[in-house]
């Protein structure tokens, strides 16, 4: 009876080792800052313009979307869209993590990059992790990176996750159901 503790308390200690050696599970090399998302969900971003912009750029023109991209971190670009016409900076794009031909890309780092009339580009670094890498504990699919602060008077980007695109792991579960009510 004594082997079997012993047994159960050496399992207890490695699996606790291995998820505390495992919360840093995010590449070497990372940025300094970047947000985080699941393959499984799409990428919502826009673009703000704070008040500071104007004063700290000497100007009144509000700077207009013309396009968006997403690339690596070393530059190839992933996908590209350009826009028929400018858009306002509140204008919410998405990003369904394909790349140009429709393909879904891999996990990993990226930047997206909006381009605009007169604030230059606009970027955020994000990094895509799946659902399902083998993680003995949740912080790696919830470690936080630092937090993203613009300079002052700059332009930034918002980044908020979108619509699930597809199940973890392959499961999906719906529930439904009915309410009926008898006629009085």
């Amino acid at each position: 009876m004594k082997r079997v503790g012993w047994l159960v308390a050496a399992l207890v200690v490695s699996v606790g080792l291995s998820a505390w050696a495992d919360c840093g599970c995010a590449p070497a090399g990372n940025p300094a800052c970047y947000s985080t998302f699941r393959m499984t969900q799409a990428i919502e971003f826009r673009m703000t313009v704070p008040v500071e912009f104007f004063y700290a750029h000497a100007t009144t023109e509000t700077p207009l979307i013309t396009g968006w991209r997403v690339e690596t971190l070393d530059g190839a670009v992933v996908r590209r869209v350009a826009l028929s016409y400018p858009a306002g900076p509140v204008t919410v794009f998405e990003w369904e993590l394909n790349d140009g031909a429709g393909a879904r890309v891999a996990e990993g780092f990226y930047r997206i990059v909006v381009e605009t009339t007169s604030a230059g580009d606009v970027a955020n670094t994000v990094l895509l992790y799946g659902c399902c890498s083998p993680c003995y504990n949740l912080c790696c699919c919830t470690a936080r990176p630092p937090v993203c602060r613009p300079l002052c008077g700059d332009a930034y980007l918002v980044l908020n996750a979108g619509d699930a695109l597809r199940p973890c792991c392959g499961f999906t579960i719906t529930i439904s159901g009915s309410l009926s009510c008898p006629a009085p």
